[in-house]
């Protein structure tokens, strides 16, 4: 069996202003799982952890694709705080990211022979199949990382996936998220709060045949030290006067869903925190 190896590694460091407006350079694949109905929450992140995640680093020929690796592993218990238009009620277990160094190593990563037999077979052994698991094929636009090698793990995540109004236009939407990205940097009181904030822009179709995606057109991710500093960020009075305002200007506030994770480094290229070979213990 002949194996092609990826290209050459890309500077993460090398970002465009605007990323949403090319498909080329560094892309993140998101996958927002559901677990299937007969495991248990605990279940689901314990082989996701112990078992998936290993397996599919230990698959060199698949794994060599992924320059970053991250989980996301969904609290059991919606998080006290957050705005009521933020939906927590998704089906969602969490969120798996991996980088890859473009869109056309995309195909070549799930292209591999090794996924269709040994990686995509483990998946219904956890992960529902019933088209309730959404992935979305994105671009970065890192707003604030004030420590650029920032340990990630075991920091809370929160993932807000947002849609744009009908009728807003790809370039219009995705100026508009940046610029409300910047908005919140921009409140001290809010900026204080995070230690993190990264927009992961939906990229313009085409998308790469044989993929569905969900109705996500970005991700908004905000890292904390805790729960308690996520609901302390929105009862912040500049959130109400000046962020859920421009919310209701550029966003479809209907279908607004919110994951609030706790975070693992199964694999990072990009940064010296570590990685975690071995699973990580959660509180929950």
């Amino acid at each position: 069996m002949t194996h092609k190896n990826p290209g050459p590694w890309v500077n993460p460091e090398e970002m465009e202003a605007e990323p949403w407006r090319t498909q080329t350079g560094i892309v993140k694949f998101f996958e927002f799982p559901v677990r299937i109905p007969r495991m248990s929450h605990r279940a689901f992140h314990l082989y996701w952890q112990k078992h998936h995640s290993p397996n599919v680093m230990n698959v060199t020929v698949f794994a060599q694709f992924m320059r970053k690796y991250n989980s996301g592993h969904v609290y059991p218990e919606e998080i006290a705080g957050l705005p009521a238009h933020y939906q927590q009620n998704t089906p969602f277990e969490g969120a798996a990211e991996v980088w890859v160094n473009s869109m056309d190593e995309v195909a070549a990563w799930l292209g591999q022979p090794t996924y269709a037999e040994l990686i995509q077979p483990d998946e219904p052994r956890f992960i529902s199949q019933e088209g309730k698991v959404e992935i979305v094929i994105t671009k970065e636009e890192r707003l604030y990382e004030p420590v650029l090698d920032m340990n990630e793990n075991l920091k809370t995540k929160l993932y807000v996936l947002v849609t744009r109004k009908p009728g807003a236009g790809y370039d219009e939407f995705h100026t508009a998220a940046s610029a409300h990205g910047k908005l919140i940097l921009a409140q001290e009181s809010l900026r204080q709060r995070i230690a993190k904030l990264v927009i992961s822009h939906a990229l313009r179709e085409p998308n790469p045949q044989g993929f569905s995606f969900g109705k996500i057109d970005a991700v908004f991710e905000l890292w904390f030290e805790s729960t308690d500093s996520v609901g302390k960020f929105f009862s912040e009075a500049d959130y109400e006067k000046k962020i859920r305002p421009n919310e209701e200007e550029i966003l479809d506030v209907t279908n607004i869903r919110a994951v609030v994770a706790k975070m693992r480094v199964v694999h990072d290229e990009f940064s010296f925190q570590p990685s975690t070979t071995q699973p990580m213990p959660f509180e929950w």
